[in-house]
């Protein structure tokens, strides 16, 4: 079997490899062709090519690239250009492509929230079961008239949903557990958020906001028992089997990524450039790679002897997912019901 750390070395080169595609110097091209810059958070987040995230939009970027280069429809008049000194942290590259600094960058719920509250639910604990009740969702009226409204009133539309890059699952060093008694009083870090903190609460556990970069620290000092994350940074940022035993087997929250471009750009392309583009996104699926690689640690996390995986009984799943709900309520109840209902109608 081909180990996880070459399948990610594979994806890393290739990465690497489109990435230096996409900087090729203009000259390359035809003189008049127009650029196509593609935002991506350098400085304060370090190389763009280190992150999950990028590592999947690569594979669009790289045949994006290739179809500008060889299709008669885009050949000549667009190259892509990738832009990752001017701007700090995926926030200030979705405000740079809403006002035309440049024509595309890629995102999350998470961003899109300062666009519109509605995103702010996609996130939050209990809300999504997994990427397939995503997608099933934002295949609706209601959440397909939440981009269209995000697109003519704040200039950012979204033209492909990428992949879910990861669930949370909570990690511990105290069990083994079997039923929610047995996290009572355990000091769980969580990366922000009152759904988080309140479903954390709902638990009987003592939520503990920390930076990211502070972590393993805390996990060394006893300042915290355990945290949620998901399996990619788990295994690969926090190296987790070094400090926690114990993963939960039950998904609080999806992180799903998106494509997003300047909508005035977009709509300005002709009819048939536009479907060049799209086609090319429409054709890759990396949703899968990233379930498969989650899948993969999870099981590496179950015949590790040091670690134990903890599948709940479907009884107290249940329980669990009715605590992190209960925590989101203020979040489904401040969005527009519609988007809410459509939720449920796709559970």
């Amino acid at each position: 079997m081909v180990s996880l750390k070459k399948i990610f070395a594979a994806v890393i080169i290739f990465g690497f490899f489109c990435s230096a595609v996409a900087l090729v110097p203009g000259s390359v091209y035809a003189k008049k062709s127009k650029a196509v810059r593609m935002l991506v958070a350098g400085g304060n987040e370090g190389a763009p090519e280190n992150s999950a995230e990028v590592m999947g939009l690569n594979m669009y970027l790289g045949a994006l690239d290739y179809r500008m280069r060889t299709f008669h429809v885009l050949k000549g008049k667009y190259h892509l250009q990738w832009v990752s000194t001017l701007f700090d942290n995926a926030n200030e590259c979705l405000t740079g492509v809403a006002s035309g600094a440049g024509e595309m960058t890629f995102s999350g719920p998470h961003y899109l929230e300062q666009l519109d509250p509605g995103w702010k639910a996609v996130e939050a604990p209990g809300v999504f079961d997994n990427w397939d009740h995503f997608m099933r969702t934002i295949n609706t009226e209601a959440w397909k008239a939440l981009e269209d409204k995000m697109a003519k009133e704040k200039g950012v539309r979204i033209v492909k949903w990428m992949a879910n890059i990861g669930d949370w699952y909570l990690f511990t060093n105290k069990g083994p557990i079997r039923t929610m008694a047995d996290l009572s009083g355990q000091k769980i870090r969580f990366a922000g958020g009152e759904a988080f903190a309140n479903a954390l609460k709902n638990m009987g556990t003592t939520p503990i906001s920390l930076p990211y970069t502070e972590v393993v620290t805390g996990l060394q000092t006893h300042m915290i028992d355990g945290l949620l994350t998901d399996y990619l940074a788990a295994y690969y940022f926090y190296s987790l089997p070094r400090y926690t035993k114990y993963a939960v087997s039950v998904v609080w929250a999806i992180q799903p990524i998106c494509i997003v471009v300047n909508n005035q750009w977009w709509e300005s392309m002709p009819a048939n450039e536009r479907t060049a583009i799209k086609d090319v996104f429409d054709r890759i699926d990396t949703s899968q790679y990233f379930d498969g690689v989650q899948k993969y640690i999870e099981g590496g996390w179950n015949a590790n002897p040091k670690t134990e995986l903890i599948r709940l009984s479907d009884e107290e799943s249940r329980k669990w997912k009715a605590a992190m709900k209960k925590g989101s309520q203020n979040v489904l109840d401040s969005i527009d019901p519609s988007l809410a209902k459509a939720i449920e109608a796709s559970r």
